[in-house]
């Protein structure tokens, strides 16, 4: 196992965590690090594997200066997923006005996550092999190979064992990419892993929309705590967290961000729980003791206007007496 440096072991914590349920996956990243090795990630759809691709890209002292290309085997039809896959030469094919260099030549020297693997239509599999056996790719319309250095990240949501056996993937091509395989459990087995997943979501967001660093109130952890993830999983929180982002004028997300920004309204039976109520409760009176009562002080605390935390004092049935 490579020993890894300190900002590959910060890097790496920063995006999984070193605690949780994750921390298998992170003692597996750290046996591949450095190696010429391609990784086979399995998990549940929208379960946060391209989070694990681009952890393992950024921690990798060999990889992490050079690209991460991503490419959705299932979002291309077949002819444009294998141009855009291979690359092709000016005038290859009707249309190629220009030369494309192609995946894994623009990911050179980095990491090429190929994700939903298992939806790679057959005719292209065997194209796929050769490369990852000569490490060189043909480009379309020409003759020569041209040798590449890419580590390729596959990942699927389908058993390739089972399909391999129906004769639906090509047995040889899953055990070269099978090089080493990662296991991803669904975010329902890992609540503990909820918020420090929320938190760097909120990070890089953040950085995305050139704001100020933003935090999640603990009303706000609590919120998320409380829904039902049985239908839910890293992606939809990440999306969740993003929506609450563009509509949260602050430096704070509150529940009322994530409640207005939620496309199923269903997930929270009831309203608000119980369990949300009392820590939002807390959260205000701690607010209000802080300031000794001053409800401006404590909405200047909170990041709220006066008018929204007078408002929810009201609505969690917190009485005015005492303050100013």
């Amino acid at each position: 196992m490579v020993q890894l440096d300190f900002q590959a072991e910060r890097r790496l914590q920063q995006i999984i965590g070193s605690q949780g349920g994750l921390a298998p996956v992170l003692a597996d990243l750290r046996r591949v690090l450095g190696l010429r090795v391609n990784v086979l990630i399995l998990g549940e759809s929208g379960n946060g594997k391209e989070v694990i691709a681009r952890a393992l890209h950024e921690a990798d002292p060999r990889r992490r200066h050079h690209p991460l290309v991503a490419l959705n085997c299932a979002a291309l039809p077949e002819a444009l997923l294998e141009a855009e896959l291979f690359g092709y030469r000016q005038g290859a094919f009707t249309g190629a006005q220009a030369a494309h260099l192609g995946s894994f030549l623009q990911a050179e020297g980095g990491t090429l996550f190929l994700d939903e693997l298992g939806e790679l239509p057959l005719a292209l599999q065997p194209k796929l092999l050769r490369v990852l056996q000569e490490r060189a790719v043909r480009r379309l319309g020409e003759t020569r190979e041209v040798g590449v250095d890419v580590r390729v990240v596959a990942a699927t949501s389908r058993e390739l064992g089972t399909a391999a056996g129906r004769g639906e993937f090509r047995a040889d091509l899953y055990y070269r990419l099978a090089d080493f395989v990662v296991h991803i459990p669904p975010l329902r087995q890992r609540r503990q892993d909820l918020q420090p997943l929320a938190i760097h979501f909120l990070q890089t967001c953040c950085r995305e929309f050139g704001r100020q660093p933003c935090r999640l109130s603990p009303a706000a952890v609590a919120w998320l705590e409380a829904r039902d993830w049985t239908h839910n999983n890293v992606r939809k929180l990440q999306v969740a967290l993003k929506r609450a982002l563009l509509l949260c004028e602050g430096t704070c997300i509150e529940p009322e961000h994530l409640e207005a920004g939620q496309l199923e309204k269903a997930s929270l039976s009831g309203g608000l729980p119980q369990r949300m109520r009392t820590y939002e409760r807390a959260h205000l009176e701690e607010a209000l003791a802080r300031s000794r009562g001053n409800v401006s002080a404590a909405a200047r605390h909170l990041e709220m206007k006066r008018s929204t935390l007078c408002d929810r004092l009201a609505r969690r049935g917190i009485r005015r007496q005492g303050w100013n």
